[in-house]
């Protein structure tokens, strides 16, 4: 589940335009002015004035590991992580990936999450303290974080985990954000529609080693000019 935060202010592109056309020193009292020159600055890859826009939320229900996998986003970014240093832990979800899909998988997966839940709460109960106990907690347990990420990062994270490369889990955190941020304001479905893409379709063919095949790779791409196409268009 994930939580937009009130805080988060519903006109980014109007912001990000007011702060470029201070820079350029021209008027910034016209929202709409504001909001063209925001999409300019975005698609000419000025990234820095996408800094000054960004999301505090609140994400809960996906796994440690996932959560982990967010974490090497640095830059742009800053969290707050449910403390297993005060929270009792006794009772906590975990992640069930789709390939444990027997009755048999399921069975060892859900053992082994039982198990260690046992040993936590005994040791509670012997006196550990909540954050030595909480070392056998495992990577598939639920956690809950509190995000802060600036547009600019935002739009890189959207590249890098709605590719198919991506673990899945890490997938439909990527699509759920995106559907919150798009459900918020008019602005961000906007951004959400526009820019929140895989990065083969923001750039139009694919870096990764391993190619899915959505688009093609990008050694597999011949730049021509607009001429040659339209050479090769008539059979000349």
């Amino acid at each position: 589940m994930i939580e937009v935060l009130n805080i988060t202010e519903k006109n980014p592109l109007e912001h990000i335009g007011m702060v470029a056309g201070i820079c350029w020193n021209s008027p910034v009292d016209n929202p709409e002015k504001n909001r063209k020159r925001a999409v300019s600055c975005i698609n000419s890859g000025h990234g820095r004035v996408m800094e000054y826009a960004g999301a505090e939320l609140v994400i809960s229900g996906y796994s440690a590991r996932c959560i982990r996998e967010l974490y090497t986003h640095i830059i742009g970014t800053t969290r707050l992580q449910e403390s297993t240093r005060y929270v009792n832990m006794e009772d906590f979800k975990y992640y069930v990936p789709a390939t444990v899909e027997s009755e048999k998988q399921k069975a060892t997966y859900k053992e082994c999450m039982s198990s260690i839940a046992e040993s936590y709460s005994s040791l509670i109960e012997s006196g550990v303290s909540k954050e030595d106990a909480a070392n056998l907690l495992p990577l598939g347990m639920d956690t809950k974080i509190v995000l802060k990420i600036n547009l600019r990062a935002l739009i890189h994270f959207m590249e890098m985990r709605l590719c198919t490369r991506a673990y899945k889990e890490i997938r439909a955190l990527s699509a759920e954000l995106k559907k919150v941020l798009s459900e918020y304001s008019e602005e961000w479905k906007f951004i959400a529609d526009n820019y929140f893409l895989p990065k083969c379709e923001a750039a139009g063919f694919c870096i990764e080693e391993k190619c899915c095949g959505r688009k093609p790779k990008k050694s597999d791409i011949v730049i021509i000019s607009k001429e040659e196409y339209e050479a090769l268009k008539s059979g000349k």
